[in-house]
C-alpha cells in the first residue's frame, strides 16, 4: 500500500488520537491564559486597580508598553530554555511563577509594585505560550496547520469570555480574591502540567500526526531528508544567517502590526463614527465569537492549500476589513467589517509556526522560532506607535494610519511570497 498518498489526503482531518487531542487540548488552554493575563485583561485591570487604589487607569495602561517588551525578552529567554529542557518543565515553572505573581498583583498598594508585577507576569507569560507552538510542532509535523487551528482557538475564547468572567470574579468575590482565584487556577495548572504534558509523541506511546509505526517510520525518514540544512544541528548564527529567518519574522511581523492596530482601536473607531461604546463593544465581541472557528478555519485552509497561500489570503483578507473600517459608513459595512477581524484575530497565531515548521522542519523549530517570533513581536509592537503617530498628523481621522496599514500588509504578503520551504 502507498502510505504515502493515503497520507498526504489526510492533512486537513482531525484524527489525532487520544493522546494527540489532549496536547491540543493543553495547548489551547496555554493560549487563553497567554491572552487573557497579558493582553486581553488589559481591557479591564488598570480600571479596577484605579477603582480600589485611586491610581489614574491611563497612567496603568501606559505601563502595559514596557511589560508587552518584557513578555518579548521573556519570549527569547524562555525559547531558547527549550532547547535545553523539557517541555514539560518549561511549561509548569512558567505557569507557577505567573500564577503566583498574579496573585499578589491583586494586592499591589503602589505603583512600583504594579508595574513590577506585571512585567513579571508579562515575561513568564510569554514561557507556556512559546511551549503551545513547540508541542504541536512536535507531535504534528505535517498536520501542523490543523493541529494548530485547533489549540489557537484557544486565544479567541480569551477575547470573547475572559473579560466578562473576570468581572463576574471582582462582583462576587471581591478584588483581591478574584486575582487570587484566576492566580491558583494557573499554578494548579503549572503543576498538573508535570503529570500531563508528554514532549514528543513517542513518551506517550504514540507516532507524530497519529499515524501507524510503519507511516511514521517512512515519514520521519522523509523529514529528515527533507529538512532545512544542518536543521537538526541548527545553532543561533546559523538562524541568524537564514534569509528564510528574516523573511517570515518581517512578513508575519507585518501582518501581525497590522491586525493588532486594527483590533485595538476597533472601538474608538466605531465611536468616531457615532456608535455607543456598548454597540461597539457588541461589534468587537461578535468578532472575538467569529474568531473561534476562524482559527480552525486557517489551521484547515493551512492543510488544504499550504502555509504560503493561506498567509496571503490572510493578508487580503485584513486589507477588505482596513478598507471597509475606511469608509464604513452603514451598519451592514460595520459587520461584514467584523467578520473579516474576526476570522484574521485566530489566524496570526497558527500561521507564523506552521510556517516556521515548513521552513527549517521539526528538528529546527525551537532553535528558528525563538528568533522568528522576537522579529515577528518587535514589529507586532510597532502598531500603537504608527498609529498614534498617524492620529496626531491627520487630527484624528482613522484614513492615514488604516491606508499605512494597508501597504505594511501589501508588503508582508510579498515578503512571505519570497519564502523558499523545504519540500
Amino acid at each position: 500500500m502507498d502510505h504515502s498518498k493515503k497520507y498526504s489526503r489526510s492533512l486537513t482531518d482531525s484524527r489525532f488520537g487520544g493522546w494527540g487531542w489532549s496536547m491540543i487540548i493543553y495547548a489551547m488552554i496555554m493560549y487563553f491564559l497567554f491572552a487573557a493575563l497579558s493582553t486581553d485583561g488589559q481591557n479591564l485591570f488598570p480600571a479596577a486597580f484605579a477603582g480600589v487604589y485611586g491610581y489614574d487607569p491611563n497612567v496603568l495602561l501606559a505601563y502595559a508598553t514596557p511589560a508587552s517588551i518584557a513578555g518579548i525578552v521573556g519570549g527569547f529567554i524562555f525559547a531558547r530554555l527549550l532547547l535545553k529542557f523539557s517541555t514539560r518543565l518549561v511549561s509548569a515553572v512558567s505557569l507557577i511563577v505567573t500564577g503566583a505573581a498574579f496573585c499578589l498583583w491583586g494586592m499591589s498598594a503602589n505603583i512600583a509594585m504594579y508595574v513590577i508585577l506585571l512585567m513579571v507576569i508579562c515575561f513568564f507569560a510569554s514561557g507556556f505560550s512559546f511551549v503551545a507552538p513547540t508541542l504541536m510542532a512536535d507531535w504534528f509535523p505535517r498536520k501542523k496547520g490543523v493541529a494548530l487551528g485547533w489549540a489557537t482557538i484557544g486565544a479567541p475564547l480569551s477575547s470573547a469570555f475572559f473579560v466578562s468572567g473576570f468581572s463576574f470574579l471582582l462582583a462576587s468575590a471581591g478584588f483581591q480574591a478574584a486575582f487570587v482565584i484566576v492566580g491558583v487556577i494557573t499554578i494548579v495548572i503549572g503543576v498538573v502540567s508535570l503529570f500531563w504534558v508528554k514532549d514528543t509523541p513517542q513518551k506517550a506511546g504514540a507516532y507524530p500526526d497519529n499515524m501507524e509505526p510503519a507511516v511514521a517510520e517512512a515519514f520521519t525518514q522523509q523529514l529528515n531528508e527533507g529538512a532545512a540544512p544542518a536543521s537538526k544541528g541548527l545553532t543561533l548564527v546559523q538562524v541568524l544567517k537564514a534569509p528564510n529567518t528574516w523573511l517570515i519574522g518581517a512578513g508575519y511581523g507585518l501582518l501581525w502590526m497590522v491586525t493588532v492596530g486594527v483590533v485595538s482601536q476597533f472601538i474608538p473607531r466605531m465611536m468616531s463614527v457615532g456608535y455607543t461604546q456598548p454597540q461597539a463593544l457588541l461589534f468587537l465581541t461578535v468578532s472575538s465569537i467569529i474568531a473561534i472557528p476562524g482559527s480552525y478555519f486557517w489551521g484547515w485552509l493551512d492543510g488544504k492549500i499550504g502555509t504560503k497561500i493561506a498567509s496571503v489570503i490572510y493578508s487580503v483578507s485584513y486589507i477588505v476589513a482596513l478598507i471597509i473600517l475606511i469608509f464604513a459608513s452603514n451598519i451592514a459595512l460595520i459587520w461584514v467589517g467584523s467578520i473579516f477581524i474576526g476570522l484574521g484575530l485566530g489566524g496570526i497565531l497558527n500561521l507564523i509556526p506552521s510556517m516556521v515548521i515548513s521552513a527549517f522542519g521539526k528538528e529546527g523549530f525551537k532553535q528558528a522560532n525563538s528568533l522568528i517570533m522576537t522579529i515577528a513581536s518587535l514589529l507586532r509592537v510597532l502598531a500603537f506607535a504608527i498609529m498614534a503617530a498617524c492620529l496626531d498628523a491627520s487630527g484624528g481621522s482613522y484614513t492615514l494610519p488604516y491606508t499605512v496599514f494597508i501597504g505594511a500588509d501589501i508588503l508582508g504578503a510579498i515578503v512571505l511570497l519570497l519564502i523558499r520551504k523545504k519540500k
